[in-house]
């Protein structure tokens, strides 16, 4: 495998974990939000909300640069491991936390689903990542 194709293999992994690190800080307004009141919170949470569509932007993003990377380099379209398959399904997970997360001002029950799907989704996420990490290697 030439540098090249190692360097573009290797753009999902960077931003991958980029994106990572900004669901964590994230996800930290659970504890944040329980210690703020009155207008500060309302401005933390209209920056939380705009903040979490854009991690969906980039995760997205992200995905897409994984599939061009296997186009780009010969190994096909079709994911070829657990942690490809898994991939897309994490989108979803994460379109479907963040639209819980819209309906959450008006809703209690959307508010709670949001919450537990965050706890999900950063488990999901972290074991996701472990298995990119492992097949780092088997790529390269």
């Amino acid at each position: 495998m030439s540098t090249a194709d190692s360097v573009i293999l290797l753009l999902h992994p960077i931003t991958a974990g980029a994106i990572l690190g900004w669901m964590w800080w994230q996800y930290g307004w659970k504890q944040k939000s329980r210690e703020m009141k009155g207008k500060d919170r309302q401005e933390e949470l209209i920056r939380h909300e705009k903040t979490g569509e854009r991690i969906l932007q980039a995760a997205i993003i992200s995905v897409l640069i994984a599939f061009t990377a296997r186009w780009y380099t010969g190994l096909g379209l079709l994911p070829g491991s657990l942690h490809g398959f898994t991939g897309p399904l994490g989108i979803v997970l994460l379109w479907v936390m963040a639209r819980w997360g819209r309906k959450s001002r008006k809703d209690m029950i959307a508010r709670k689903k949001h919450g537990r799907a965050a706890d999900l989704l950063i488990a999901v996420v972290i074991f996701h990542s472990f298995l990119g990490f492992l097949y780092i290697f088997d790529i390269l």
